[in-house]
């Protein structure tokens, strides 16, 4: 009796970074605040990162946050990152792991409003009071709430769905500024698109475009286009092999372009505007939650978003600097339909994963280049 009473007097006094790396997902034994979670975060000591070289600029992108998060909040993190494979696949990985109860091999995730949605519904990320630990406000935007469900992530940059082209070859009157233009004989085999229907699935959804309109306009497309490619291989529209990437996932590839010289532009389109959000989340198995959740928090300052729109060329419509947001709000002004994207919204639509696969297999008559 003495034996348990001692055990059960033990686990009463967990403190809270304890709580945590015990695995608990509940809200309630997160970090009431920042001062609470720099606390813990103190008590870590590696980072773990997995994920691709174009997420947040890789491997540089890593360590350069946590020396800021450091040199800011006064922690000692070391990083260690490995690179990875996609998104999709990390957020597989991490739940083979979470499953089998093993520790995560990436201690925080950078992730889309697929990805979020999924990690919410199958228990895979903490719950944490990220409100609590952001130094500053956020702006209202109608319809978007900037915390993934059961505070399971927040928002944390944004990028636009639009079509990339090559700025040397396609000038003046020949930049698309609807989905029609794209479909003019004259780009007949010299455009692409990709093989995960970008943009086009999120176009289709009830509150845009629809299924109607644009499975009529993807039909249409593949039979425009030349092959199929992925979103960051700009390589194959600086080069000419292609002139047009219709839709691509986002604009941050042709920012950071531009920056060094290279032959991009990037056209929204005047129907609809899809601000593809990024989420920071935190496993529930992450080795070191706390230092994981002030990775994320540090991407709010305003040294944080200057950072991301520099060498990552996203950040968050939410904040009055946000470059994002100016272009938006040019959008808006031109009347065009304009969904921030977020797990609440893919999951209050219905057919995004029947209408994604649908869209998919029509563009893949088109051999992958």
């Amino acid at each position: 009796m003495s034996n348990k009473f001692t055990l059960l007097k033990t686990i009463a006094v967990i403190p809270v970074t304890a709580m945590l790396a015990l695995g608990s997902a509940s809200a309630a034994d997160a970090p009431k605040d920042l001062k609470e979670l720099i606390a813990g975060a103190q008590k870590e000591s590696t980072l773990r990162i997995l994920w691709s070289a174009s997420s947040l600029n890789g491997s540089k992108g890593a360590k350069h946050i946590v020396a800021s998060m450091n040199k800011k909040y006064g922690t000692n993190i070391k990083v260690k990152f490995t690179p990875g494979p996609s998104m999709t696949r990390v957020i597989a990985k991490l739940t083979r792991e979470q499953k089998a109860g093993q520790k995560a091999s990436s201690d925080v995730v950078w992730n889309n409003s697929g990805g979020s949605l999924k990690g919410s519904k199958i228990g895979l990320f903490r719950e944490m009071n990220w409100m609590n630990y952001l130094g500053r406000p956020m702006l209202k935007e109608k319809g978007f709430d900037p915390i993934a469900p059961n505070g399971t992530g927040i928002a944390s940059a944004g990028t636009l769905v639009g079509v990339v082209y090559n700025s040397d070859m396609v000038k003046g009157a020949d930049i698309p500024k609807n989905l029609a233009d794209t479909l003019k004989p004259k780009w007949k085999g010299k455009i692409a698109s990709t093989p995960y229907a970008a943009g086009m699935r999120e176009f289709a959804m009830p509150d845009l475009l629809g299924t109607k309109t644009m499975t009529a306009y993807t039909h249409k497309l593949s039979d425009q286009i030349g092959g199929l490619m992925r979103c960051g291989s700009m390589n194959k529209i600086t080069s000419g092999e292609f002139l047009m990437l219709v839709l691509s996932c986002g604009d941050q590839y042709v920012n950071q372009a531009k920056r060094r010289g290279e032959p991009l532009g990037y056209a929204l389109m005047d129907e609809a505007v899809v601000s593809h959000t990024r989420y920071g989340s935190v496993p529930v198995h992450s080795q070191a939650p706390n230092a994981a959740a002030l990775f994320v928090v540090w991407l709010h300052t305003k040294e944080g978003q200057k950072w991301m729109w520099e060498k990552v060329g996203m950040d968050l419509p939410l904040y009055p600097e946000s470059h994002m947001r100016k272009k938006i709000l040019v959008q808006r002004a031109k009347g065009s339909k304009v969904v921030m994207n977020s797990p609440q919204w893919l999951g209050s639509q219905g057919s995004y994963v029947k209408t994604r696969k649908a869209l998919q297999k029509i563009l893949k008559k088109k051999k992958k280049k």
